[in-house]
Formats: structure tokens, sequence, C-alpha cells
């Protein structure tokens, strides 16, 4: 039975990866920090035998080398997003720099293979549409901040292909573009779909950074999945960049008008304008964003499965069983009257600890 180390395990992606993987008979390790995943993301394979937990760091290289002892591919998602210009970027570059330097020393240590997962950041603002793998990457002033996510995904694909050269490793790196499902973060790391969906729904105003012109092409988390598990399949993927995602490109401005119009609230869409500037400082966002996806389709067979709108769909059905979940529970208090509940996890079940890794 094939064993897969999955670090980021508690994130959107992470979570259905680990889903689908158990689905498949795999035996899964999971590592995270719960600093940005969740851990009600995984609570429904906490008691999976072929899963184990390990809530640590990848930056502690003595921990990881213990869990990835027994390991075959190590499915590297563990990442610190980019940040404005008001906050710290050390944690983005430490974690992604440092981070995937531990990963690829582990791998040929222990002789794994890695699926690293880069992003669509590192095109910046490379004027070649669609997106190939092998274009030109163009990023802007090293001064400033947001471009750090960029350079530090950048400098841990050469890293990958360094340690694919020189020790062997077998590396594949996942460039993916952006996706969302209702497990996505509803912070701004989360990106603008699941933020949109939830200011439409509490009946406020969609923050839009600039005019809304500027473009993405965002996929439902399952063709995200679909392809990952292809490319760790696939021994023709290995010391090769592919693009992930959905090529179909529209407006950040549109998304909120189609968001809504799913969404079917009743309210008028209100939008706030906030301009560039005020968030991000001198950084000129990158205006568009759609991927070639010849590559995956021709070498892993991949083809996106879902549209914007039906994805969105599933978010919105998503949200409202939610809701009716919401609304159960809380009559379900006003009838128990005070009586206090179980906590669903608690002490030495909530996960494996760093002691009881193998």
């Amino acid at each position: 039975m094939q064993k897969v180390l999955i670090t980021g395990v508690a994130g959107m992606i992470g979570s259905h990866l680990l889903d689908e993987l158990l689905l498949k008979g795999y035996e899964v390790k999971g590592v995270d920090n719960l600093s940005f995943g969740k851990i009600h993301n995984i609570q429904g394979q906490l008691q999976n035998s072929r899963f184990t937990f390990i809530r640590e760091d990848i930056l502690d290289l003595a921990v990881m080398d213990k869990i990835c002892r027994d390991v075959d591919t190590i499915v590297h998602l563990a990442s610190v997003k980019k940040v404005g210009e008001a906050a710290s970027c050390m944690a983005t570059l430490k974690v992604n720099g440092k981070g995937t330097e531990n990963i690829l020393e582990l791998a040929a240590r222990h002789g794994c293979k890695v699926i690293f997962a880069s992003t669509s950041d590192v095109y910046g603002m490379s004027p070649d549409i669609p997106f190939r793998e092998d274009g030109d990457l163009c990023l802007g002033p090293g001064n400033i901040k947001r471009w750090g996510y960029a350079t530090a995904k950048l400098y841990g694909e050469q890293m990958a292909f360094a340690y694919h050269q020189d020790f062997g490793v077998p590396v594949v790196v996942l460039r993916y573009f952006g996706g969302f499902s209702p497990r996505s973060s509803n912070s701004w790391s989360g990106g603008h779909i699941p933020l949109f969906l939830d200011r439409i729904f509490n009946d406020l105003p969609v923050d839009i950074h600039g005019d809304g012109s500027q473009t993405r092409s965002m996929s439902y988390v399952d063709d995200l999945i679909n392809g990952t598990i292809m490319s760790m399949e696939n021994e023709n993927a290995v010391g090769q960049i592919i693009n992930l995602g959905n090529d179909e490109e529209i407006s950040v401005l549109d998304s909120a008008v189609i968001i809504h119009r799913i969404a079917e609230t009743g309210n008028d869409l209100k939008i706030n304008f906030v301009p560039m500037s005020q968030v991000f400082g001198n950084y000129k966002d990158i205006q568009r964003r759609k991927p070639d996806l010849s590559k995956a389709k021709q070498l892993l067979g991949f083809q996106p499965s879902f549209s914007f709108e039906e994805g969105i769909k599933k978010m919105v059905a998503a949200r409202r069983k939610q809701a009716q979940s919401n609304t159960n529970v809380v009559a379900l208090e006003e009838r128990i009257q005070g009586k206090q509940a179980t906590p669903l996890y608690e002490g030495k079940d909530a996960f494996r600890s760093t002691g009881q890794a193998q």
C-alpha cells in the first residue's frame, strides 16, 4: 500500500486531497500546524485507520525526519500566502523557503517522490496570455512585499529541480491557479470567491480592489484534486512543471455579479471599490490570469469538469445546508435547556501528537 504524506493537510486543497486518497486506498499521514488550516476540515477522517494526523511545523527538521521515514510520496502543500504591504513577509519567505528545503532534503534522505505546490503568481505580469509553463516570468520590484510569495514559490521550484538533478529526487511542480470549495478560508488568503460569497449572503458590501476589471481563472477544488492525483500517479510527470486549474477567464467584478445571481438572496448587490494603493501600496496587480492547460491535458489526460458557475452552485448549496444545520443546532440547544454537551474532540483522541509519529 502506497503511503502519502500531505503537508498542509487541514487546508482547503489538503483536506480534499486527503478524502480522495483515502477513497482510493492510500495510507496517508497529514502534517499541519493549524495556523491556517482548520481541524474541522479533516474531522471526518480522524478515526480512519489509514490516516494519521500530526500537528507539527515543517520548519522543524528533526520532527519531520521521523515523519518522512516510511513515506513514498510527499505532497507539499504547506505554505504561507501573499501579504499586503502592512503585514510582515517573514513567515511567507521562511515557510515557503526553508520549509520547502526541509521537505526536499528529507525526500532525498528517505527516497520519496515530491509533488510541490507552486502558484500561478510566479507568472507575475507576463504579457504572454495564456500562461505557458515554458514562458518567461515577469515579477515586479523586489522591495514590494506583495511579490514575496511569488518569489518564495519560484525559489521552491528552483530548489525542487536542483534536488531532482543533483540528488535524483523525483519531483513534479504544479502551478495551481485559483481554487475554491466550501472549505475555503473566509480570510483574504482563501481568495476572493469565499469572501464575496460570505459578504453577499450577509447583505454586506463586496470589497473589490481597483475597478474589478482584472481577470482570474478559478477552479472548483475537485478539478485541482484530480489533477494532483494524476500527477502523483503518472511517472511521465516527473521533472515537469504543470499548470493546473480552469482556463475559464472571468473578471473579479463579473465573478461578484455571478455569485450574487446564483445566491438569490433577494438583496441588491453592494460593491465597495477599494483603491489598489490602499491595500498594496505601489504594487501593480496582475491584470490577467489564464492558464494554458495543453501540457496537463496531453501529459496527464487532465480536463476541468466544473465550469465557474457550476462550482459556485455547489458553494451556494453547501452554504445553505450549513445555515440549515446551524438552525437545527440552535433549536436542539434550546430544547436541551442548558445541558452541557460533550466536546467533539478533546485530549489525546484529538490527534496523534509528535511523540507518536513513527
